[in-house]
């Protein structure tokens, strides 16, 4: 009996031995798969630190390596197995290694962050600025483990930086040897201005005492012009059986110059005019202005068997009605007048140039001589010699001195094949 009780004991006591087993068996197989797990991710976690470009480090509360990633091993020139275990005087150059030291322990007795820069030689000799940043890391109980360490690579920055300085430099360099430049450019512009100022002032006063000359002159020539012209045409009256064939020519040239005279200061006063008077700007149809010219010349256009050609359609422009008239008669006159014996057409024209009304006076005469272009539009100028046809030389420079007026310009040209041409450039924005 006791027998049986005994056998059913143990019995009992291997069954409970054989459930520990089992129970054993089980948590191990447990900790295996935590241990599997725990080496693929520790695994991961080294993959995922090696991809990092940046040199990462680990160490312990002693100072010791407990890890690192591949960009930290490059950094150094030793494998991964020589840096675990070591501390920074077995890995750098004592100097480095004190100051390593010295920031390890300012971080584990004020634990937190610590960013600092140094200087590094690699392994291929070079020297390397980097930015290191170091932080701890806990325990599960949260007392301080060790620390991690990230170093950034910023030789080519602070190349870049020292290179950015260097160039502005240079700039502010520049910007200063410009600026002095500049400043004397604009005292030597502000002396330019104030001669300048000088001069038109100068030029005013001058024009201002020669258009008072002009018009004391004028008033002194044309009263005595007209005298002398009364005297000599008294003379050849009432004595020309005593003058004679030679005196009654004389008498002739007498009176013909002194009607040259009393045109030439009419025409010094229509010039002065020209300068001084207002334009009056209105909307002018230039056939009106035409057909008046034509009426004007008629007489001596049928005598010279010239046809005088209009342009064709409605030409309305914003003008002085009258500085158009003279503009015109006097072109109109220089081409009967110097256009010789040949002249059959003078033909005005019209087109629109951009922001100018473009007109045309065109001739089939004899034409300018090449070397008149340029000078036919000043006072006096001539295109031929005074005794061969009547004129004052103030025609064309009136013509001028109103297109300018009225912001525009004026060119001559010879013909294609014979005669002249004039191009009037008017602007449209009057």
């Amino acid at each position: 009996m006791r027998n049986e009780s005994r056998e059913m004991e143990l019995e009992a006591e291997l069954k409970r031995l054989r459930d520990r087993v089992a129970e054993l068996e089980w948590i191990a197989a447990g900790c295996r798969e935590v241990e599997k797990t725990l080496r693929d991710q520790l695994r991961f976690l080294q993959i995922l630190i090696d991809t990092i470009p940046y040199a990462i480090f680990f160490k312990d509360k002693s100072g010791n390596y407990l890890g690192c990633n591949k960009a930290f091993e490059r950094r150094i020139g030793l494998d991964r197995g020589d840096i675990i275990g070591k501390g920074a005087s077995d890995l750098f150059p004592q100097e480095l290694a004190a100051r390593y030291e010295q920031h390890d322990v300012e971080l584990f007795e004020r634990p937190g962050e610590k960013v600092y820069e140094t200087r590094l030689t690699y392994p291929d000799g070079q020297d390397r600025d980097v930015i290191i940043t170091k932080g701890i890391f806990t325990d599960s109980d949260g007392n301080v483990a060790g620390l991690v360490g990230v170093a950034l690579d910023i030789t080519e920055r602070k190349r870049a930086e020292e290179e950015l300085k260097r160039a502005h430099g240079q700039l502010e360099g520049r910007v200063e040897s410009r600026t002095a430049a500049l400043a004397e450019a604009n005292r030597n512009l502000l002396k330019e201005v104030a001669e300048r100022s000088r001069i038109a002032e100068e030029l005013r006063m001058s024009s201002e005492k020669l258009k008072v000359f002009a018009y004391s002159v004028a008033h002194d020539l044309k009263s005595p012009s007209i005298g002398i012209y009364g005297l000599a045409g008294l003379l050849q009256k009432n004595f020309a059986g005593k003058l004679g064939e030679k005196g009654a020519g004389f008498c002739d040239g007498i009176m013909k110059a002194s009607e040259h005279v009393a045109s030439l200061v009419d025409a010094i006063n229509l010039f002065i005019a020209a300068k001084e008077t207002p334009l009056k700007i209105e909307a002018i149809d230039m056939a009106e202005v035409f057909h008046m010219l034509r009426d004007e010349f008629s007489a001596r256009l049928r005598v010279r068997c010239i046809e005088l050609l209009e342009p064709k359609g409605i030409v309305i422009v914003r003008a002085d009605k009258i500085a158009m008239l003279r503009v015109f008669r006097n072109l109109i006159d220089n081409a009967v007048k110097y256009g010789g014996e040949g002249p059959t057409t003078i033909e005005t024209d019209y087109e629109q140039a951009g922001d100018f009304h473009h007109f045309t006076v065109r001739d089939d005469g004899v034409g300018i001589q090449a070397a008149d272009g340029s000078d036919i539009f000043k006072v006096f100028q001539r295109q031929c010699a005074s005794d061969v046809i009547e004129g004052t030389g103030l025609g064309l420079a009136i013509v001028k001195e109103i297109i300018e007026l009225h912001k525009g310009h004026i060119r001559v040209e010879r013909g294609t094949e014979r005669g002249t041409v004039f191009h009037l450039f008017i602007s449209r924005g009057l």
